[in-house]
């Protein structure tokens, strides 16, 4: 099972037609050098799309069945500087006329895959997007012992605080 909780806001929320290209891209699952704005860039990521528009296009959160969660970073650069901001690849191209291009995203998210033992944590603020792997502590985790008390109490009794001398 993937595990992945947060949202990024879009500021405004994206029209229809956007909300519409989005679920366009995420159904058709090619990867994003696949796209008008991806094709023969080098440093667009070899990856599918992962983020999914809510209803009402105000937030964006990942689709943990489209993609690997140690994607979410480089595709959230890719929607950015190539869908949604001010000057993003796609403005002036007549495939992207209903687009606003006046859009600011901020937000935190993470996620894990299955069978993952890193987890991914992205934050964006004012679309410059961050991201960090945050590796998982050892499989085999063993409890530090705890200091034996100077008297043995019976199993069914709480000490909620010291008696004082």
């Amino acid at each position: 099972m993937t595990h992945f909780i947060g949202c990024i806001q879009v500021r405004p929320p994206l029209n229809e037609v956007e909300r519409g290209y989005f679920l366009e891209l995420l159904d058709s699952d090619r990867t994003l050098r696949g796209t008008p704005t991806g094709r023969g860039d080098a440093d667009v990521p070899f990856a599918r799309l992962g983020w999914e528009v809510c209803r009402d296009g105000c937030c964006l959160e990942w689709d943990t069945t489209a993609e690997d969660a140690k994607w979410m970073v480089e595709t959230l650069r890719f929607v950015i500087d190539h869908l949604l901001r001010d000057g993003a690849r796609a403005q002036g191209r007549a495939r992207f006329d209903g687009f606003g291009f006046d859009h600011v995203l901020s937000g935190a998210v993470m996620g894990r895959g299955p069978g993952d033992r890193t987890t991914h944590f992205v934050t964006v603020a004012d679309n410059v997007v961050h991201g960090r792997a945050v590796p998982e502590h050892c499989v085999v985790h063993v409890p530090r012992p705890r200091a034996a008390s100077s008297r043995t109490r019976a199993t069914n009794v709480i000490e909620f605080r010291p008696r004082r001398a």
